[in-house]
């Protein structure tokens, strides 16, 4: 009698452990996945996925905590699975973290062996991009721990500081433009003195060959850019863009962060607010969030067009993730969650140790807010910076490494069922 073999995993086809493996938008669920058995890994390996499968895959962003001098390890969650990562510190304590526009990298900025300043890989210390000298007499902020920076997709840097964190209420931006190699190109500097700046409320873009700042709730500077290595025009020369107030909402709500993204074109102004004497039992309910998109009038003057007075839906299938240095926005469709939301972390001031800083859901259709988590401890700060791992097939031969993450190498690295090591690689 005919006795049939019985089936194995390793017996499926690789087109369809293909298909799963796209539908796994979790980057702890790929990790899994890949480790079931060797030719899971081998379909990968030997016969990746086309680009344009390989573009379509994104996973669930996590949420990095800010670098502290003394903590041990580097710490990233994913609020959507509630699991805890870590990775080996640092090189360089006390990070000026510098990520990408589309929030798929984070590098921190400091000096080169070569003593050019540069970007550097979190984890490893390796320089992955050199950067030209500084003006003289501009170096002296540069290296302060409250620097942040956004690489753009053309290849621009911009850094900048947060005035409130220097109380000298000076913001400093530098633009490095694309074109050229190192030492080919100079940093744009502008400076501009405002009173009053808050924590928070001090953000920085590029966009469309100008550099946009702000320090408050209603009002933008959009800088003109001189050529490489001038200092930018000064601050009578800025256009200046405000951004008007819906009935009752400059009066009823406490102006907190603001966040700026690019996202299909436009540059997005996101604005969150905090409705007045509020409880903190109601704080979801307080909470309000606003977007605004930059367009030219009709004198072709720049202006702040609320993006609600599109109908409402016109993010509905996009998520944006709000944080420091970077915010941006991701199609839903390639995360395998529903659109017209926003995540961003908030702190309850009145609130127990344990419940301090909180990652928020907000509907931006509906105007609801709803808390996810609670962060546990060491994500002390809202602004924490969000990151989006990147799929990798690993060796088969090399188990350690697979999605970019590096399993604990002894027994006592696995004490926390929640905890792995992670890799930038």
């Amino acid at each position: 009698m005919y006795r049939r073999r019985p089936r194995r995993w390793s017996d499926l086809p690789p087109d369809l452990v293909r298909e799963i493996s796209l539908r796994l938008h979790d980057a702890g669920d790929f990790v899994r996945f890949h480790a079931v058995c060797t030719p899971w890994r081998e379909y990968l390996l030997l016969d990746p996925l086309p680009r344009t499968q390989q573009q379509q895959q994104q996973f669930l962003p996590w949420l990095l905590a800010p670098d502290k001098k003394r903590a041990d390890s580097l710490n990233l969650r994913c609020v959507f699975s509630k699991a805890t990562f870590r990775a080996p510190p640092p090189a360089h304590r006390g990070c000026n973290w510098v990520a990408a526009a589309d929030g798929t990298a984070v590098r921190y900025f400091s000096d080169c062996p070569s003593g050019l300043p540069g970007l550097h890989d979190p984890l490893t210390g390796a320089v992955t991009r050199r950067l030209p000298f500084f003006p003289k007499k501009k170096l002296h902020w540069l290296w302060e721990e409250n620097l942040g920076g956004i690489v753009y997709g053309d290849g621009a840097v911009l850094l900048y500081n947060d005035p409130h964190e220097d109380d000298d209420d000076w913001f400093r931006v530098a633009l490095l433009r694309p074109g050229g190699t190192d030492g080919d190109h100079q940093w744009t500097v502008v400076e501009r003195t405002f009173e009053e700046a808050y924590y928070g409320e001090c953000r920085a873009a590029y966009h469309g060959g100008r550099i946009l700042l702000t320090v408050e709730a209603s009002l933008w500077h959009v800088v003109s850019v001189p050529p490489d290595g001038a200092t930018a025009t000064s601050a009578s020369d800025d256009v200046l863009v405000p951004r008007s107030w819906l009935p009752g909402e400059d009066e009823d709500y406490d102006y907190h962060y603001s966040y700026v993204l690019e996202s299909r074109g436009e540059l997005l102004w996101v604005s969150l607010q905090l409705l007045a004497d509020c409880c903190r039992l109601l704080l979801a309910r307080a909470l309000k969030v606003s977007v605004h998109v930059l367009e030219e009038g009709e004198d072709g003057a720049p202006q702040w067009v609320r993006k609600e007075d599109y109908g409402g839906r016109s993010l509905a299938d996009r998520v944006l993730f709000l944080g420091w240095p970077n915010s941006f926005a991701v199609d839903a469709s390639r995360l395998g969650v529903d659109g017209g939301c926003a995540y961003f972390v908030f702190e309850d001031e009145d609130g127990p140790p344990h419940q301090r800083f909180g990652v928020f859901r907000y509907d931006l259709v509906h105007d609801e807010a709803v808390l996810l988590e609670w962060l546990p401890k060491g994500w002390d700060d809202v602004m924490c910076t969000w990151l989006v791992p990147r799929p990798h097939c690993p060796d088969p031969g090399n188990l350690q490494e697979i999605a970019g993450w590096t399993a604990p190498k002894t027994a006592a690295d696995t004490s926390n069922s929640n905890e792995q090591y992670y890799s930038d690689r």
